[in-house]
């Protein structure tokens, strides 16, 4: 399963009350490049909460030890995927009928093969015309949540599918077929947020075919690729910004 996304962002907490309905958690802090592991927040049937990324079963193993983290999971089974889809997991499965999320980004960042190196690309929503200093907007992708028995520790998934168009137009390779199975986050539409939340698992399910429009992207320079730099260098445009793509 090729995965296209390795780390998001979140450069901006300005839209986050007014959009998600919630007082913005303690610690959160504009993210310009999130990685596995790493706590970011997230939006809750209840509230605005930290969480990291890494879904955890919420009891123990043989032996007493945590269940390996869960990054990404899938709609469907992609050929390759390291974990079944959130039809076959069980955990993924009780998750997704029970405790669905919103991962809170402005963007996340796929690679472009160029040769024996890869370019970083930051694929995000086009910028409200209302706010000309933004680069980007707030949104939710579609993720799901687990709280630990022992000592409480929120963890969450993001839920993947098929790629856009334009996800799909970064990674080809020139001159090679289109990879199959090739999967990317999904962004809930903002009017289905609470649909999402709290529906029921076949109206949560519709809401995955959402396709947003009026996004980009940006190729950027390789210091993101660095999972120790965050910040705004992470998402400076190569050459004219106005030339990103945009679908």
């Amino acid at each position: 399963m090729p995965v296209v996304v390795e780390r998001y962002t979140l450069t901006s907490l300005d839209e986050i009350a007014s959009v998600f309905g919630a007082t913005v958690p303690d610690g959160a802090v504009p993210r310009f490049n999130v990685a596995p592991l790493q706590a970011a927040p997230i939006r809750t049937a209840s509230s605005l909460a930290m969480a990291r990324w890494g879904l955890l079963p919420p009891w123990r193993g043989h032996g007493g030890k945590r269940g390996p983290h869960v990054l990404y999971a899938p709609v469907g089974s992609p050929v390759g995927s390291p974990v079944g889809s959130i039809d076959q997991v069980p955990l993924l499965r009780n998750a997704f009928k029970a405790q669905r999320c919103l991962v809170i980004a402005d963007g996340f960042f796929v690679w472009r093969r160029a040769g024996k190196r890869s370019a970083p690309v930051w694929v995000h929503p086009a910028p409200d015309p209302q706010r000309p200093d933004a680069r980007s907007r707030t949104v939710g992708l579609a993720g799901l949540a687990a709280t630990h028995r022992d000592d409480g520790q929120l963890s969450f998934a993001i839920i993947v599918g098929g790629a856009s168009p334009l996800v799909a137009s970064i990674v080809a390779v020139p001159g090679a077929p289109p990879e199959p199975d090739l999967v990317a986050p999904i962004a809930i539409a903002r009017d289905s947020y609470t649909a999402w939340l709290t529906g029921s698992r076949d109206a949560a399910r519709a809401l995955l075919a959402h396709e947003p429009t009026g996004w980009r992207a940006d190729p950027v320079s390789t210091w993101v690729n660095a999972v120790e730099h965050d910040d705004p260098r992470c998402i400076e445009p190569l050459g004219n910004p106005a030339q990103g793509q945009l679908f």
